[in-house]
């Protein structure tokens, strides 16, 4: 275990405003007089007071950090340059059942804030298939979620990656894409949509989450027929959700 300061807090006033200058200290509780591995942000534009001190969870930096890993080193099919919010992935679970009838897909599943609002609604653990095609974001999600089902490739190669996940009782009833059409590649983009069109059930829904706040939806979801549309604007930057209903044949 790390010690970094032990005693009393308000003794190492200096100490710690000097090491974090607005800087996130890294140290996991008070225990025995002594700051251990707790993360910390202290504001040293104020005098110090542990009432003013703000904990944040370690699995919330740690998906911070990655997810700003993966813009810096892979940017492209990284929709924002922030993590969705829990704004965000509470209001689009709230439109998902407790109890689907089938499965729930997950695409870009990023670093599991959708992922964990889903858990939160009730949804089962073993009906959440989240897709992630970082090795990165996957390595995390199985992390954050041993009992979700996390397949990591390519959504354009959906059915088979979905392939090992599925049971032959339920089918796939709600697919969450947080995919950037709009930035994507135009064949990539068919390629991904024939798929969601190929795997999700006749009756199922499709929730398109996109931080491009125009009304009209990317053409490529014209098989799809549009129930509803909302800006989530607590979300930073604020996003547009759609829910689509599918509809026509198979692509």
């Amino acid at each position: 275990m790390n010690k970094l300061f032990c005693g009393d807090l308000q003794s190492h006033q200096k100490k710690i405003v000097a090491f974090s200058a607005q800087v996130w200290i890294m140290p996991e509780n008070f225990e025995g007089g002594c700051l251990t591995r707790t993360l910390m942000r202290v504001n040293p534009a104020r005098e110090f007071s542990p009432r003013r001190v703000t904990l944040v969870p370690l699995e919330a930096m740690t998906s911070f950090f990655t997810f700003g890993t993966e813009l810096l080193n892979n940017p492209g099919p990284v929709g924002s340059a922030m993590p969705s919010s829990r704004f965000l992935a509470r209001r689009i679970a709230g439109f998902l059942p407790r109890n689907p009838r089938g499965y729930i897909v997950e695409l870009g599943a990023g670093t599991g804030a959708i992922t964990a609002a889903l858990l939160d609604r009730g949804i089962p653990a073993e009906q959440i298939i989240s897709v992630e095609r970082s090795d990165t974001m996957v390595r995390l999600l199985r992390r954050r979620f041993p009992h979700v089902n996390v397949a990591w490739g390519d959504a354009a190669e959906l059915q088979a990656l979905l392939k090992p996940h599925l049971n032959e009782t339920q089918e796939i009833s709600h697919i969450v894409s947080s995919l950037p059409l709009r930035s994507l590649a135009a064949d990539v983009v068919r390629r991904i949509v024939a798929e969601i069109r190929r795997v999700l059930h006749k009756d199922g829904k499709l929730l398109q989450y996109t931080y491009d706040l125009r009304r009209t939806p990317h053409r490529s979801l014209s098989g799809f027929k549009r129930r509803y549309t909302t800006v989530v604007w607590a979300n930073f930057p604020p996003a547009r959700l759609d829910i689509f209903q599918k509809n026509g044949h198979l692509a």
